[in-house]
């Protein structure tokens, strides 16, 4: 007798996924734990321009910036506990001057500009319809950056407020890529501001305003994965979630990471991740020695496996660098 109600993977989409593709993920922190299985096998990735979003009007307001180009300005920033912020990102990008802060947040406009119009899926993950209006603004913000609770209006979108900024997203990304599948997923992150029930009908909403759009026709090329589901319905204890109760655990995001390999990824890029992974798995192993010359010597025989790699695989050059240079300076 079966206990369990497993998920299986998604029927007709193998080939979905592959080190051809270029996959951009926006949305919440669980986007963060696909982008890192991703960047881990070598595929092209442009992982959450913006830091974590986490509700739909704010996703959808980011996928307007990068569809118009738009610059981060002065004005835009505002200076609280020595750093400069925006309400468009994520405090991983606020910095302790203007300066510095600009050049952060506009490069990366920049570069996840242009990789969305070169995009071949976009993968959008939603977190809650809880949103943060500024009272001296009216907008809606990305991140509240500690400020006083006092300064927000705090209120849940119903399902035509949830349609409309989920439609939202779908018309910004068309603005500049009508070709990118658009997977929308819900994250497995439980929010308890409200309790349980709370954070049940914000899902609900979320999954009933992407469930609507998807059948309505209205566009073409959009998909739904699972991961919300598999957390609840196929894991469902809490032994995969993690320390806090709310953030599904690394081995439950390497759970339905698997489903989603198995379901978008056919037999051949089933097999170059397996074996990329086994490289890069070396790589992420510190260098413990002190040693000048075991580093070196470490360092040049990663250097000569990954030159071994890209001969096998020349695709996967350029992703191969990028996770080299971000290894070396994380041993730095």
């Amino acid at each position: 007798m079966d206990f369990r109600t497993v998920i299986r993977p998604l029927a007709g989409q193998k080939g979905f996924i592959s080190h051809d593709s270029r996959v951009m993920l926006v949305g919440s922190c669980f986007s963060d734990n696909i982008s890192e299985c991703l960047i881990r096998e070598l595929f092209t990735v442009c992982d959450n321009p913006f830091g974590p979003l986490y509700n739909p009007v704010s996703v959808r307001r980011s996928f307007e910036v990068l569809a118009s180009g738009k610059r981060v300005g002065e004005t835009d920033l505002f200076a609280h506990s020595g750093l400069f912020h925006s309400f468009l990102f994520h405090s991983r990008f606020s910095a302790p001057t203007q300066d510095g802060t600009l050049q952060l947040m506009n490069s990366r406009i920049s570069e996840a500009c242009n990789f969305m119009r070169r995009a071949t899926v976009i993968f959008v993950t939603l977190g809650t319809t809880r949103i943060f209006i500024s009272r001296k603004t009216g907008e809606v913000v990305a991140n509240c950056h500690k400020l006083p609770g006092g300064e927000f209006m705090v209120k849940y979108l119903n399902l035509p407020e949830t349609i409309d900024a989920v439609s939202g997203i779908v018309e910004a990304i068309r603005s500049v890529n009508e070709s990118a599948y658009i997977v929308f997923t819900v994250s497995p992150l439980r929010y308890f501001e409200l309790g349980a029930h709370g954070n049940q009908l914000s899902k609900s909403t979320l999954l009933l305003g992407i469930d609507e759009l998807i059948n309505s026709g209205r566009f073409e090329g959009l998909h739904y994965f699972p991961a919300y589901e598999v957390m609840m319905d196929d894991l469902r204890d809490y032994r995969f979630y993690a320390e806090d109760m709310k953030h599904p655990s690394r081995q439950a995001v390497e759970y339905i990471y698997q489903l989603f390999r198995d379901s978008y990824f056919d037999d051949t890029t089933l097999a170059t991740a397996k074996e990329v992974s086994a490289f890069t798995r070396r790589f992420s192993h510190l260098v413990m020695s002190r040693s000048p010359e075991v580093r070196e010597q470490e360092f040049a025989d990663r250097r000569q496996a990954a030159e071994l790699l890209t001969r096998r695989y020349p695709k996967l050059k350029d992703a191969c660098e990028r996770y080299i240079d971000s290894m070396y300076d994380n041993e730095i």
